[in-house]
């Protein structure tokens, strides 16, 4: 019971500076992580690093930010930005749904984070030069990057553990999950079209000046060229060549700084976001807390006792309690924990429960599309947002949950309809 109690008390503590901002975020999560230890929450402290931290994740961070300040010296990033605006002609809306439609279909086969760590410094890059707000595209970026990752099976982690589990196929999610997310993502779209109205209403005239095209080195753009392709490349057939998505990013993150400016490693190195990726430990270990105790796992059980053996309300129920959840746990855990729960429906009732897949699919769309609730649920949102506050615009976490939460009400409740009309 002490354990519970102090791996709930822990997370509720850290959340709390984490939303007023009072102490560092990085902080406040490593001293929680760490108090988690001393209190012995966890049965073996030796093996909370190896047992809960995702060093994959860790290390495709490290990789990529090392790729993006290699990438950046380039101007590639810069450049097909502009080229974009200039096919908009200035106007900004077009540019926000092609940017968002981009890495919503990139997310979908490619790594959110790595999505994300492309295309924020490229928005960023334009806003720059067309003197823009970046902030509603940034925005933006964030949620399709959670809905697109939502639709395949190597969209988001949870459908791989989902589809592992079930022994769903690529094919399955594709047909399953595809045309929900893509409804949502041009709803999401059009509300923050709503949301931001007054900026994107505005004409980004002044991208057009001969000087920016003169300024570019075109060597240095197509050599960028050749290593994001490259990069892309391999990610998107990373299955199939059975490597991690970590080695990948190191690989090239270190190639690209070799290849582009191998005199400045250090400087490189100095541009890679050590208190996000301690903060992503901190994070791994506090959620792992949870799952080491048993709290998710209560959850789930409620959840199913909630239904009252109704199966249309277990379905509603797994998208939106999921989503909820989701919103401020790491998904990963969290999935993991649903699954023996659903696989234990048939035992429970074989009848009722006799096909599984809707509720597989149900527990897909919370988990993934409840990461845009909040600034913390999806690494694509920690990510993007530090890169922003780099930049000088700074998003507080009460700001994103307003925008954020909507953002979550809407996909859940199109994904309950979905799922009650289609199954």
């Amino acid at each position: 019971m002490f354990e519970i109690v102090s791996a709930v008390a822990i997370f509720f503590i850290v959340y709390i500076f984490i939303v007023t901002e009072q102490i560092h975020r990085t902080i406040a999560a490593m001293i929680g992580a760490t108090a988690l230890m001393f209190l012995q929450v966890f049965e073996n402290p030796h093996e909370v690093y190896i047992k809960y931290v995702d060093f994959n994740t860790i290390f495709l961070l490290i990789g990529m930010m090392l790729f993006v300040e290699a990438m950046k010296t380039t101007g590639f990033f810069q450049y097909v930005g502009i080229q974009g605006l200039r096919v908009s002609k200035g106007n900004l809306k077009m540019l926000f749904i092609t940017f968002t439609l981009l890495v919503a279909v990139i997310s979908a086969f490619i790594d959110n984070v790595t999505t994300v760590l492309i295309f924020v410094p490229m928005t960023l890059a334009v806003a720059d030069a067309a003197d823009f707000d970046p902030v509603p595209f940034v925005i933006g970026e964030i949620f399709a990057s959670n809905i697109g990752g939502t639709a395949t099976l190597i969209g988001d982690p949870p459908n791989i553990l989902i589809g592992t589990a079930a022994h769903l196929t690529f094919i399955d999610f594709i047909k399953n999950l595809a045309p929900v997310s893509i409804i949502i993502f041009f709803v999401v779209d059009f509300f923050l079209l709503l949301v931001y109205r007054k900026e994107f209403n505005k004409k980004a005239e002044n991208t057009l000046r001969e000087d920016i095209y003169k300024s570019f080195d075109r060597k240095k753009i197509i050599l960028g060229g050749v290593l994001l392709g490259i990069t892309i490349t391999l990610f998107l057939f990373q299955h199939k060549l059975d490597i991690p998505s970590s080695s990948i990013a190191l690989m090239m993150g270190f190639s690209s700084v070799l290849i582009i400016e191998k005199e400045k490693v250090e400087e490189f190195l100095k541009g890679v976001d050590w208190g996000t990726i301690f903060f992503f430990v901190a994070l791994f270990i506090i959620t792992g807390a949870l799952e080491e105790t048993g709290v998710l796992e209560k959850i789930a059980i409620f959840m199913i006792n909630l239904s009252s053996g109704s199966v249309q309300k277990l379905k509603a129920l797994l998208i939106s309690l999921s989503a909820i959840i989701s919103a401020f746990v790491d998904n990963i855990p969290y999935t993991a924990t649903m699954i023996p729960v659903i696989e234990s429906l048939q035992k429970i009732d074989p009848h009722t429960y006799a096909n599984l897949e809707p509720f597989w699919w149900s527990l897909a769309l919370g988990a993934c599309l409840g990461g845009n609730g909040t600034t913390v649920g999806a690494s694509a949102n920690v990510i993007s947002l530090q890169i922003l506050a780099q930049y000088g615009k700074k998003i507080t976490f009460y700001k994103f949950l307003k925008l954020g939460m909507t953002v979550v009400a809407i996909s859940t409740l199109i994904s309950i309809i979905y799922v009650l009309i289609r199954y």
